[in-house]
């Protein structure tokens, strides 16, 4: 086996081992939200705390990407759900967690960008070292955390079952969890597996 060869096995198998280890350290329901207080780069160009971010009732983290495909058929379907539920108490945030050492698209700038083209309304942060991603298991984008008024995690996965298609969604999970959380209630589906393309994380942590 050559050198390049070697290299490139090595890389390949330390970033399924973070995917592996994100999936055991992920955190279990009714775990606080982590991380609160930590300041976050935006497309804004300010620093801003999820603290800072959150609503009266509750907090929509979704994990993103500038170039993901499934991340592009779910960019309207996640606008309709913002616009919604925002007026209702409850923040969306976008987080890029990708390592823009690897993909370039994924910088800041590029998030800035696309922020600007796509007229997001919803605040996207980078996490610098994917220190966000890390402490939540988060392995996918799109990949959604809800969190109530109390900062606990009430739900986290896809936002629906359908990723290739809006009009075939039998289970909208997202949408169940929001409206039993207005509700005070917990949801009825806690956690599901989040489809899209794996985050790739930076080899260095935060």
């Amino acid at each position: 086996m050559n050198l390049c060869r070697v290299h490139l096995l090595h890389g390949t198998m330390r970033h399924l081992l973070t995917i592996a280890l994100s999936w055991l350290l992920a955190l279990p329901g009714w775990a606080q939200l982590p991380l609160a207080d930590r300041p976050m780069p935006s497309t804004d160009g300010q620093q801003v705390t999820l603290a800072q971010l959150r609503g009266a009732r509750g907090l929509v983290i979704v994990f993103w990407s500038n170039r993901c495909p499934w991340v592009d058929r779910y960019e309207a379907r996640l606008k309709e759900l913002a616009e919604a539920y925002e007026a209702q108490g409850i923040a969306f945030v976008l987080v890029n967690a990708n390592d823009p050492e690897a993909f370039p698209q994924e910088s800041l700038e590029a998030s800035r960008q696309q922020a600007q083209r796509k007229n997001y309304t919803m605040p996207y942060l980078k996490d610098e070292g994917a220190a966000l991603a890390r402490a939540l298991g988060a392995s996918r984008t799109p990949e959604v955390f809800v969190f109530d008024a109390r900062n606990r995690l009430v739900y986290r996965g896809a936002i629906d079952d359908s990723p290739g298609d809006a009009s075939n969604v039998q289970q909208a999970y997202l949408k169940a969890a929001l409206e039993t959380l207005l509700q005070g209630k917990a949801p009825e589906t806690t956690e599901t597996g989040a489809f899209g393309c794996l985050i790739r994380f930076p080899q260095d942590g935060p």
